[in-house]
């Protein structure tokens, strides 16, 4: 059971760290589009997605996993083998909440926790 929720907590974490930063790379990119022939730019982009995205997909599985056993081994310690593994995703969750609330909306959760203003966007 443990095997399968640590599996599960790579995976999404993965998956919404992957896209948040395909997501950030492919914006900033898309900001330099006018300066460019649109075939030209799109097959500059289109190699430059490549070569940064593929030696990121590779690792990025195996990056994320090390990261978990490093912080379970330290959450286990504190609250158990399966509350750490929440702990651990929950804070995860946050953080990448934080950073999507940023880039989608522009705001900063940080800031508005600490004002009292969160729950205007609730």
């Amino acid at each position: 059971m443990y095997r399968y929720f640590f599996r599960f907590v790579v995976t999404t974490l993965t998956i919404l760290i992957a896209n948040l930063l395909t997501t950030a790379i492919g914006d900033y990119m898309i900001s330099y589009k006018n300066h460019m022939r649109p075939v030209i730019f799109t097959l500059i982009a289109m190699g430059i997605i490549v070569i940064i995205f593929y030696p990121l997909f590779t690792k990025m599985e195996e990056w994320v996993k090390t990261l978990s056993v490093r912080m379970i081994r330290s959450g286990k310690s504190l609250a158990g083998k399966y509350m750490g593994l929440t702990l651990i995703f929950v804070a995860g969750l946050l953080v990448l909440l934080y950073f999507y609330a940023k880039m989608w909306y522009h705001i900063d959760l940080a800031k508005a926790l600490f004002n009292g203003t969160i729950g205007g966007y609730l």
